[in-house]
């Protein structure tokens, strides 16, 4: 669990669902842990922000932190596309947030796939189903 009190973030930790996602791929490819510490801080970044009502200056500090953390994590891997689909997750979910809604497994799944096919290769909509099998018999 990604430690936020129910609300408007997903409860599943994305660290733990893209583990269990790349788990099945074979082979062991050394970007793996790297993403999904990044997932990590990502999701504690995003919690933060917006896990409960509006943020106070503290959780916006600690939110932007998490967020900086995530992303010097990421670019360690030195490539773009994974910079692209963190940035995009934080995107989407922000806007989900700001009008009104909540973030759950659902939202962020498309791009956990797009994550794990960069790692895989195997394609979009069969990293989806890796993801989809990973998270929601979490």
């Amino acid at each position: 669990m990604s430690g936020a009190p129910p609300g408007r973030t997903p409860a599943a930790s994305l660290k733990r669902v893209f583990l269990r996602a790349a788990s099945g791929l074979p082979g062991e490819d050394p970007r793996v842990p790297v993403v999904a510490e990044a997932l990590e801080l990502l999701q504690r970044g995003f919690d933060a922000h917006y896990a409960a009502g509006p943020a106070t200056d503290e959780r916006v500090l600690v939110g932007d932190d998490e967020y900086a953390r995530a992303v010097e994590t990421i670019a360690r891997l030195d490539e773009p596309r994974f910079v692209a689909v963190a940035s995009r997750m934080i995107r989407d979910g922000a806007g989900r947030i700001a009008a009104g809604g909540r973030v759950d497994l659902e939202v962020w799944t498309p791009h956990l796939a797009g994550l794990l096919d960069i790692v895989s290769g195997e394609g979009r909509e069969a990293s989806e189903r890796r993801i989809r099998a990973a998270g929601y018999g979490s």
